[in-house]
């Protein structure tokens, strides 16, 4: 039962962690040459997962912008918004999955408890 909490718990963080990247990605969308950055998820040994972070560091689209009376190439943001809606319904899903094992998990072992009195 401890071990299904703690597993849970584990993909509270991770999914956690994976909201605050995105969110983070989202407000610098229009920010010239901001890299977006991933998250992976990789599983621990002792049971739940480890959120990774990598930086993107794919190219943004181009565009030519007129500064000071001269014409320059910036590179804009790599951020897909699509993506990044996807990603953060994923998350949330994935968030209130695991919150349902921890309650089920915490449910469990209070019966459990309540039997051994």
């Amino acid at each position: 039962m401890i071990s299904a909490v703690h597993t849970a718990l584990s993909g509270l963080t991770a999914f956690t962690k994976q909201v605050e990247v995105v969110a983070h990605d989202v407000a610098n969308v229009n920010t010239e040459g901001f890299k977006q950055s991933k998250t992976e998820f990789v599983e621990i040994p002792s049971g739940g997962v480890l959120p990774v972070v990598e930086k993107d560091d794919s190219a943004g689209p181009t565009v030519l912008r007129d500064k000071g009376g001269h014409q320059t190439l910036v590179e804009l943001s790599n951020v897909d918004l699509g993506e990044k809606a996807v990603q953060q319904i994923v998350a949330q899903r994935s968030f209130e999955a695991n919150l349902q094992t921890a309650r089920t998990g915490d449910s469990l072992l209070g019966s459990i408890l309540d039997i051994k009195k």
